[in-house]
């Protein structure tokens, strides 16, 4: 039984439609996350999403600190680039913050994740959406490699197409992201029933 429909602020479809590189399914949600203006509002999300299409890049999903939801509706399957070696196979949620900026340790940076609990559930319920739609997409932890949900370092680790990128290091690697509370999360809204209004 289907309950609550994720809430989707911003739809960025018709702003990435042109930077779709095609079409595949999909067995992993990779997470990242901005070093960029975090401002009330939705600025923060479309000057993001806006930089990232004047690179020919893309992204699936979005979340800010107020928990606000980018989506790019109808192009779940789409492959854009987002996490080099994996892209085909991966739909990529982008996690507005400062967080690498303003905090220059991993304790701190995990100090400043912490504090950002909306937007985290708000990326556990769009992961929980996705699962939904993609039972390929499990809610466990992924190194990349297999189905589940990861994040840009762990790419990097298996994946010199990503180019090091080190964003969402997970806590549990000694990182400071908080990826096993998202996913548990995930699994909670999963649950709950939380679903996309339409089209994926």
């Amino acid at each position: 039984m289907l309950g609550p429909r994720l809430r989707i602020t911003y739809n960025s479809a018709k702003l990435l439609a042109h930077h779709v590189q095609g079409f595949s399914g999909k067995d992993v949600v990779v997470l990242h996350e901005t070093v960029s203006g975090d401002a009330p509002g939705l600025s923060d999300i479309t000057a993001v999403e806006n930089y990232l299409a004047s690179k020919d890049y893309g992204i699936h999903g979005m979340t800010d600190e107020e928990g606000n939801v980018a989506w790019a509706l109808g192009l779940g399957d789409a492959i854009f680039w987002q996490a080099g070696g994996v892209n085909s196979r991966s739909i990529g949620i982008e996690q507005v913050s400062r967080v690498m900026r303003d905090a220059k340790t991993n304790a701190g940076r995990r100090i400043l994740w912490n504090r950002r609990k909306k937007q985290l559930r708000a990326t556990a319920k769009m992961i929980a959406c996705i699962a939904r739609s993609h039972p390929a997409v499990k809610l466990v932890y992924s190194d990349g490699d297999h189905p589940g949900v990861t994040s840009h370092w762990d790419v990097s680790q298996h994946h010199p197409e990503s180019e090091g990128h080190t964003d969402c290091w997970p806590t549990h690697k000694g990182g400071y992201f908080p990826i096993l509370y998202v996913i548990r999360w995930a699994r909670v809204y999963r649950r709950l029933g939380y679903h996309f209004s339409r089209g994926i």
